[in-house]
């Protein structure tokens, strides 16, 4: 048995989409056989409050398991990133990009890790931002790690005005709706709608993606590990509203400080060996096609 295994797994279930207690039923029947307790969190945990919760619950598993799609995933990501443990995402919802493993072929990867065993599949370091957010009106600051992405976009149908200055220098200033910077498995959600690039997951670097601009030359960027991404309203603008991977949300205000960078930590999600992310790629957003 594989010596990092204790003995509770947890398990995240989006309970709304498709057939998970099947699913279910084959999980606990693997784990059975080792000996190993399943911690179920099956309620809504698309809430900040219900992530808290559920990150009490999970304090003392090796492993976490999502059934479901994308958000589902997403949710149990920001979970294991608290304790440092891996994600193995099981297909069951609407949207599995990341999500991408059958349920019929996870059981076999579920059963090989237990056992101590790597054939059918690898463990897929993923790059996080980390952000920190300073309000002059409290003077504090806010540290987050984000899977996705962080997002800067108007509050009041108004657009906004925004300094936007890399590793210390201010290069431009920008007009619109906002912008997103998003870390590679964030590159093929809300910055990807956004006109931004496709990332490989294994490239340490985020992307800078203007949302609206009112200006055809202001283009997405790919931005490397060794720079930091800072942003600050102009005197044209007064308020602005901050969204972490859709969970943590707040007001940026004028004076108020935002900047972000490649964090030295990962989050970890098992990947099948018979897939590559081109397959993916092609199969899930039909690129190329």
């Amino acid at each position: 048995m594989n010596d990092n295994v204790k003995k509770q797994i947890g398990i995240i279930v989006n309970t709304i989409n498709g057939d998970p207690i099947y699913i279910l039923k084959k999980i606990s029947d693997i784990l059975k056989k080792y000996n190993i307790e399943a911690i179920i969190i099956d309620y809504d945990i698309s809430s900040y409050m219900n992530i808290k919760k559920a990150v009490k619950e999970l304090k003392d598993v090796s492993m976490l398991i999502s059934i479901g799609g994308d958000g589902t995933l997403l949710s149990a990501l920001k979970i294991a990133i608290k304790y440092d443990v891996p994600v193995l995402p099981i297909y069951n919802g609407t949207l599995g990009f990341i999500s991408e493993i059958p349920p019929e072929e996870a059981y076999l990867i579920l059963d090989e890790y237990i056992d101590g065993k790597r054939s059918l599949y690898e463990i897929e370091p993923r790059t996080l931002l980390s952000i920190n957010i300073y309000s002059k009106e409290k003077n504090t600051y806010k540290e987050h790690l984000a899977v996705n992405e962080l997002v800067l976009s108007k509050c009041d149908g108004r657009a906004i005005y925004l300094n936007v200055i890399i590793s210390g220098k201010l290069i431009s200033s920008i007009v619109g709706d906002g912008v997103v910077i998003a870390t590679p498995t964030g590159s093929t959600a809300y910055a990807l709608s956004a006109g931004g690039p496709i990332i490989a997951p294994t490239i340490d670097a985020m992307s800078f993606v203007p949302i609206a601009p009112h200006s055809l030359t202001f283009r997405p960027l790919v931005i490397p590990k060794c720079d930091d991404i800072e942003l600050e309203l102009t005197k044209k603008s007064l308020k602005a509203m901050i969204t972490i991977d859709g969970y943590d949300i707040y007001q940026f205000k004028n004076d108020d400080k935002i900047k972000a960078k490649i964090s030295d930590k990962s989050c970890y999600i098992f990947q099948s060996e018979k897939r590559l992310f081109y397959d993916i790629l092609r199969n899930k957003l039909n690129w190329g096609r």
